[in-house]
């Protein structure tokens, strides 16, 4: 064990009985709330602060499998945080994008996404970005991979990031102002107008965040981590339902039938392959994807 792990769970370990007990044992008598300590075995120490029922409970089983990290992802977000001396993984879901070699704590709401992280993983806390159980300036910095857009609110988590980190941000991201690529232009528009209105634009950033860059990720053809648009190359994986559980866009249609059998047809029939021949040769693919890194503004 790391001597800065052995100090986080001593701190979390503190915490939980100075300024939770009280809560603990009203959610053991009226069974509202469930055990406020829930794991402190392996990497994981799991606070549970309040009932935690995030889409991924739903929607992450065997997400570990399909969501993968991919290394050429992975190298443009560790050249972000190259100088970090702490980092904090807000929304770290299964840990793929964590760097093994640096000092990193993970926070995540969900309950699956942690029992299906490695026993070798970093430790984590089962929390919300909107509330993070850390004093200021705990990080360096902070971190978050395709998370920002389940935030409840984005202003409260923006504000406790500022509170928490000394540094910097680095956030991998969808620009709301980019044009949909063919799977939510021609099959699925509802993604699209979902979207545009959950993602954070630059201007929203720029008003928690200082020095603001942004920098496009290009997603290569064959893309190991199962996100919404990593088969932009790859048609037919759309219709694996595997697939599409672990894409938490789909899981917030009502019914996605529809251009399911528009994207079959079209594959069947030549269609498809005629509306995008533009982009068959390309190897990567501009699809809306960011990578900002930005300074923090404390409080």
């Amino acid at each position: 064990m790391r001597t800065g792990d052995y100090y986080d769970r001593l701190f979390l370990l503190l915490h939980l009985f100075t300024t939770n007990y009280f809560s603990y044992l009203l959610g053991q008598l009226s069974c509202i709330h469930g055990p406020v300590l829930t794991n402190i075995t392996g990497s994981s120490i799991i606070v549970n602060l309040k009932p935690m029922n995030t889409i991924y409970d739903r929607i992450g089983i065997n997400y570990s499998g399909t969501r993968q990290a991919d290394p050429r992802i992975s190298a443009q977000i560790y050249s972000k945080l190259k100088d970090a001396k702490r980092i904090i993984n807000i929304g770290a879901g299964t840990g793929s994008y964590e760097p093994d070699d640096m000092d990193l704590v993970a926070v995540e709401p969900s309950s699956e996404m942690i029992a299906q992280r490695s026993s070798k993983a970093h430790p984590v806390v089962k929390g919300f970005a909107e509330k993070l159980p850390f004093e200021k300036n705990s990080f360096s910095h902070a971190m978050t991979v395709l998370s920002m857009h389940h935030w409840e609110n984005k202003d409260q988590a923006f504000r406790e990031i500022n509170r928490v980190v000394s540094e910097s941000f680095v956030a991998v991201t969808w620009n709301p102002e980019a044009e949909p690529f063919w799977l939510t232009r021609d099959y699925f528009p509802e993604i699209y107008e979902k979207d545009k209105k959950t993602f954070s634009k630059k201007d929203e950033l720029d008003k928690y965040f200082d020095d603001l860059e942004v920098s496009k990720l290009m997603i290569p053809e064959d893309c190991k981590d199962g996100f919404l648009a990593a088969f932009w190359k790859r048609p037919k994986a759309y219709l694996n339902d595997k697939v599409r559980k672990s894409i938490s866009a789909f899981a917030k249609l009502n019914d996605c039938s529809t251009g399911l059998q528009k994207l079959q047809s079209d594959l069947d029939n030549g269609a498809w392959m005629d509306k995008n021949r533009d982009i068959l040769d390309a190897s990567f693919l501009d699809v809306g994807y960011i990578v900002v890194s930005a300074k923090v503004k404390n409080p």
